[in-house]
């Protein structure tokens, strides 16, 4: 009988199967934080990338900007501009020309790092600028 109450009484079997429960349950919680926040984070990184090749491609103004008779953009010249851009970040996409607005789409392939249980994703953002020819001495 003495037996008996000793084995029902020992719970050190107890504590290793919850230290297990425990710490599987946060490492997975922790791979999720780790692979949504860095889903996030490239997320805001094509954003970035496409808002910049969008600039970068408005930057290319026509000659009757410069005399003041129109807001377009080189279409040529931009679309090489919006496109240089994107093959420097190594983002690929889209870009996209009429009159003074330009269009570009950056898309990037993303998978999770930690957990493979997330499915992997395409990340894409899209960038509308468009010029606005302002008189001299007004504000937009």
């Amino acid at each position: 009988m003495h037996d008996m109450t000793r084995r029902l009484s020992d719970e050190s079997a107890y504590v290793a199967v919850w230290t297990v429960v425990i710490g599987s349950a946060l490492m997975l919680a922790g791979g999720v934080v780790y692979d949504s926040a860095d889903k996030a984070n490239e997320s805001r990184r094509v954003t970035l990338v496409a808002n910049e090749a969008g600039r970068a491609a408005a930057q290319e103004v026509s000659s009757e900007v410069i005399a003041g008779t129109s807001a377009n953009v080189d279409p040529s010249r931009a679309a090489q501009a919006a496109r240089d851009y994107l093959a420097a970040t190594g983002i690929r996409g889209d870009v996209s020309v009429s009159g003074s607005t330009v269009t570009v789409t950056a898309s990037q392939e993303w998978s999770p790092k930690v957990m493979p249980v997330l499915q992997p994703d395409t990340l894409t953002a899209t960038s509308v600028v468009d010029l606005e020819r302002v008189d001299p001495g007004t504000a937009p």
